[in-house]
């Protein structure tokens, strides 16, 4: 698994059209889950990752809940709470608790892209084998493999 991933909780679809017209292929790890144990399993699976969440009447507390969570258990991982209009009166919560940015629009989804480039740009990255770690930087990257070369009966 990539240690950075961008994961999208939401249970509409509103928030991931706009999300994904403005990444494009600049963040090819967009992962979307509908419910926070799908989004934790992600998490946990990716920890450095930036996370956006959208709330809902319904999961009000326990976004708040898993925000501050997030902030203790994975200091690599960033979140952005996703707010209706109706929830604005809990921006400075989800601030308090973690989140480094709270949008209540889709139309913010620009602001999102690029707190989520910079998030990628900053991210540790993964621990290569040595055989990775040449073959990224052999001049001829067409012709470089990852896998070992087929032992002879005689090794």
């Amino acid at each position: 698994m990539p240690a950075c991933r961008f994961i999208l909780c939401e249970k509409t679809s509103r928030w991931a059209a706009a999300l994904r017209a403005r990444l494009g292929r600049s963040i090819p790890q967009l992962l979307v889950t509908c419910a926070l144990p799908g989004c934790a399993e992600a998490l946990a699976a990716s920890p450095a990752s930036f996370i956006a969440i959208e709330v809902t009447a319904s999961n009000l507390e326990s976004t708040l809940d898993f925000t501050c969570r997030i902030s203790s258990h994975y200091p690599n991982a960033a979140v952005v709470a996703l707010l209706s209009s109706e929830f604005l009166a809990a921006a400075p919560l989800f601030r308090e608790a973690g989140a480094i940015d709270v949008v209540a629009s889709a139309l913010e989804s620009p602001r999102i892209a690029r707190l989520a480039q910079r998030h990628f740009a900053q991210a540790p990255t993964e621990q290569l084998t040595t055989r990775q770690f040449i073959a990224q930087r052999l001049p001829w990257p067409a012709h470089a493999t990852n896998s070992a070369p087929p032992r002879s009966a005689a090794d």
